[in-house]
């Protein structure tokens, strides 16, 4: 597992884990991202992270992206 600030553009992924308090989770969760979930990576390095889930776009900050961890392959 990685966590998600470390995957490449264009990667599929499959979230495994998430870190950190209910504050992160509840929002992470609100926005579809729990364990479980498929996300492609559309934009990845300095600055946010922006994913593509269930064909919406989500963009997340570094540091929310460094407490989802993934697996790649899905």
């Amino acid at each position: 597992m990685v966590p998600l600030a470390m995957c490449k553009e264009g990667e599929k992924v499959v979230v495994k884990g998430i870190t950190g308090g209910r504050g992160i989770r509840t929002r992470l969760e609100g926005l579809g991202i729990v364990p479980g979930t498929v996300m492609e990576v559309l934009k990845s390095g300095p600055g946010p992270v922006v994913v593509k889930i269930n064909g919406s776009r989500v963009a997340l900050g570094f540091g929310e992206a460094m407490k989802i961890y993934v697996e790649e392959g899905a």
